[in-house]
């Protein structure tokens, strides 16, 4: 897996972005972790935590380069 900074910089800045927004102040790269790290299907993951089907695909993709 790899570290958040090691990230393509859109990727962390989507991630940043919907942490801004969210009303518990959830920080990026626990959010980053927690989805690379769940198991189960992807719309499942994407209802979950609230995110884009496209989202979870490029956190599973990117974590594994």
């Amino acid at each position: 897996m790899k570290k958040f900074k090691e990230l393509e910089e859109s990727l962390q800045n989507e991630l940043i972005d919907i942490c801004k927004d969210d009303p518990y102040n959830l920080n990026p790269e626990f959010l980053y972790m927690n989805i690379f790290n769940s198991s189960g299907n992807i719309q499942t993951l994407s209802k979950v935590f609230e995110v884009s089907e496209l989202l979870i695909n490029r956190i599973k993709e990117e974590g594994k380069k």
